[in-house]
C-alpha cells in the first residue's frame, strides 16, 4: 500500500493545521502540517481523559514539536527525528510549525477522532 499526500483523505483543515490520512490494515497513517504557534493543549484538556489516549509513531520532516505528558515530562522532537509518543500526552505545540508522517492504531485513533470532532467543529 502507498499513497501520496494528495491522495489521502482530509481529516481536518483549519488555519493552524492540516491533517490528511487513511487506514492501512490496523494502522492509521497521516501526514500532518501544523502552522507556527499551533497548540493542541487546550483541545486535549477538553477530552474525557484529559489527554490523548492514542500512541503515535512518526517521523518529523520539518520544524519542531514539543510534547508534554501527564507525568510532567516534556520532550521536543526535531526535524529528522523518528519518535514514539505514548498515550497520555496532554500538551502538544509547535512554535516553528512542523510537518510529520504519523502512524497510530486505527481503532483507538478513530474513537479519539470521534470524540474530538465536535470540539474541532467549534
Amino acid at each position: 500500500m502507498k499513497s501520496t499526500q494528495a491522495e489521502l483523505d482530509t481529516i481536518m483543515e483549519s488555519e493552524v493545521a492540516t491533517l490528511k490520512g487513511t487506514q492501512w490494515g490496523e494502522m492509521a497513517v497521516s501526514i500532518n502540517r501544523f502552522e507556527p504557534g499551533a497548540d493542541l493543549s487546550p483541545l486535549l484538556a477538553q477530552v474525557s481523559t484529559g489527554s490523548c489516549p492514542v500512541p503515535h509513531w512518526g517521523y518529523l520532516i520539518e520544524g519542531s514539536w514539543t510534547v508534554g505528558y501527564t507525568d510532567g515530562s516534556t520532550e521536543t522532537i526535531n526535524a529528522g527525528e523518528a519518535y514514539y509518543m505514548p498515550a497520555g500526552h496532554d500538551r502538544v505545540f509547535t512554535e516553528t510549525g512542523c510537518l510529520m508522517v504519523e502512524f497510530s492504531p486505527a481503532a483507538e485513533n478513530a474513537a479519539f477522532m470521534e470524540e474530538v470532532a465536535p470540539l474541532l467543529a467549534e
